[in-house]
Formats: structure tokens, C-alpha cells, sequence
């Protein structure tokens, strides 16, 4: 099933929508169709593979951090390919990648080989709304979705275009800064984002990110009216802990909010 077609009927049902990061990385491949299976039967809606870069400006320090181990152990965009086929079996996916790696490796090719992979969505953090048109036309002819994310100080009526051109659904941005655990999701009141989102594109599915680290924080993302939210530096460091794929499931089910 394609991502944005999972978080819909997520969002028709009610279910809370709770989607997972996990940075791909060639030392874990053996053992990530296991941990997919585990966040899949704890509760999780979809999966972002994030795809490691040398200058992740986006991340915090656990996922630089995991990006770093990933590269120094050799992980490269066959990693990725291999990534994306395992997990797609079990959880509809996209991909979180930079601009950079995708055009080295050309635009064109690597958009169609992640489509044919498996995966439905792509995430792009050093892509501005104004450069989007190109990566839009481009997934839309490979069959992925481009998503686009939405700051935390962006104006109302540059939400509203955000949302209107992202498409699968749309990333906001918890706060100011970078990902994990500093800071609180609360510093911000995400509602005015979500309403202006909310009337530019009412099919589009709204997913928080950035600092979700527990049910609490999770539970008060949704209270802003957003459908979701997107797990990432909390997920690492539960794995850090206990890479068991039952000791992950564990973690992932307690963090998932109640049905509303």
C-alpha cells in the first residue's frame, strides 16, 4: 500500500496516525525486516528511511550521529534500494533523503529506482517551497509523493501554499532548532499552522515532527489538530538501548496515542 493512501484511511477510521524513522544504515540491514514487522504490530501507520548525509542540517545529535556511524561503515544508495525493499513489505514507506545525494546519483533515475523499490513518498529538508516544482514534477512522473515541510515560524498564507503543493501529507515542524529530545514540542502553538493548512488542502494529511519522544508529547501534537506524528531521535536512541526487535516493539506501542 502506498503511504499517503495508509495515512487516510488512518485518518478516515480515526486511528492515531504514528510514523517511524529509522536512519538506514548497512550494519542493521540484517535485522531491519524484523524491527519493521515489530513497529508495524505495535501500532505504527508508515516509515520514513532516512538515508544518511554529511551535512544533515536538519538533525539533531542522535541522528547526526547515526548518519555518521552509517557513512563511516560504508552505507551507500544500494543500502538504501536494499532498505526500501525490505521494508516496504511490511509498512508502506517513504524516503527522508537531502537534495545533494539525489542529484549526484541524477533526479530522474534515482526518484524512478525508490518508486520501483517500493517506496510512495519523498522528504526533502534543504528543499524550499520555491525549488519544489521541478522534485514535484519529477516524483509525480516516478509515482512518489513529494512532501513538504512547514516551519514553525512561516506565515499563514506561505502554510497555505506549503500545503497546497506538498502532496502525501504535510510535515510541520514541532519547533525551532533541530531533531531529539531538547527542548518541548509545547514551545509552539502549532494550531494556527494546522487551521491554515487545514484550509489550503483539507484532504491532506497533517503530521507533526521534530521532539516527539513519548505518548505526552505525542498526544499533545494531535491536541493542536494535526493527524499525526513522526518519530525519529526517540526511536534511535530505544534501539541504542536494546536493538531487540521485541524490546523496540515495546517501546513503539506505549509511545502510540490513544484513539481519539
Amino acid at each position: 500500500m502506498r503511504l499517503d493512501r495508509a495515512l487516510r484511511d488512518a485518518r478516515e477510521r480515526g486511528d492515531p496516525i504514528v510514523v517511524a524513522y529509522l536512519v538506514v544504515d548497512r550494519a542493521r540491514q540484517a535485522g531491519l525486516s524484523a524491527t519493521v514487522r515489530a513497529l508495524r504490530a505495535a501500532g505504527a501507520t508508515g516509515l520514513e528511511l532516512g538515508f544518511p548525509f554529511s551535512d544533515p542540517i536538519a538533525d539533531g545529535p542522535v541522528l547526526e550521529a547515526a548518519s555518521d556511524r552509517a557513512l563511516r561503515g560504508g552505507t551507500r544508495w544500494e543500502d538504501l534500494r536494499k532498505a526500501a525493499r525490505a521494508a516496504t513489505v511490511h509498512l508502506p514507506s517513504a524516503v527522508l533523503t537531502y537534495a545533494n545525494p539525489v542529484l549526484r546519483h541524477g533526479r530522474e533515475r534515482a526518484l524512478v529506482e525508490l518508486a520501483s523499490d517500493g517506496l510512495s513518498g519523498l522528504i526533502v529538508p534543504d528543499l524550499s517551497l520555491e525549488e519544489a516544482a521541478p522534485w514535484r514534477q519529477a516524483s509525480e512522473r516516478a509515482g512518489i509523493s513529494l512532501v513538504l515541510m512547514a516551519a514553525p515560524g512561516s506565515s499563514e498564507e506561505r502554510v497555505r501554499s506549503i500545503a497546497k503543493a506538498s502532496r502525501g501529507f504535510l510535515y510541520v515542524v514541532s519547533r525551532y532548532g533541530t531533531t531529539g529530545r531538547s527542548g518541548s514540542g509545547s514551545a509552539v502553538n502549532l494550531a494556527p499552522i494546522v487551521r491554515a493548512a487545514r484550509r489550503a488542502a483539507p484532504d491532506l494529511p497533517v503530521l507533526v515532527g521534530f521532539g516527539i519522544r513519548d505518548r505526552e508529547t505525542a498526544e499533545r501534537a494531535l491536541g493542536f489538530g494535526a493527524d499525526g506524528v513522526i518519530v525519529g531521535s526517540a526511536l534511535e536512541e530505544a534501539i541504542a538501548r536494546d536493538p531487540d526487535p521485541e524490546a523496540v516493539g515495546k517501546w513503539f506501542a506505549a509511545l502510540v496515542p490513544r484513539p481519539r
